[in-house]
């Protein structure tokens, strides 16, 4: 496997850690609708979505730096190698557009939502 297909598949279990955890907060609250708790609050099992998604910037934003920091050295003619550049930059590109292309997903779902009658 290369680098990049690894990041790949790490930006593609991040992205199914958050649709299940999405999937499973849709689950619990749709239970409580049916039985009529709706004042009452989810078990939360794991990590909140606003926890998963800011972990996920998070990571974003560490692959970035990341890159930079190898970028910046080396411009300065330290001893790194200008593919460990190359593949640092796609790496934090690719997870850049994957994070793009969820938070578009969520606009979207949060517009039908929106749009739905009562």
């Amino acid at each position: 496997m290369t680098i990049q297909s690894i990041a790949m598949q790490q930006a593609l279990e991040q992205l199914r850690a958050t649709r299940d955890s999405i999937k499973q907060t849709a689950v619990d609250h749709s239970h409580l609708a049916a039985n009529g708790a709706g004042a009452a609050a989810p078990a939360q099992k794991g990590p909140s979505f606003i926890e998963s998604m800011r972990s996920a910037v998070d990571s974003v934003n560490q692959q970035q730096n990341a890159a930079k920091e190898l970028q910046t050295a080396y411009a300065r003619g330290e001893d790194v190698s200008l593919t460990d550049v190359v593949i640092s930059m796609q790496k934090s590109s690719v997870a850049f557009e994957a994070t793009v292309q969820v938070r578009n997903k969520i606009l979207e779902s949060y517009r039908e939502i929106m749009s739905m009658a009562i």
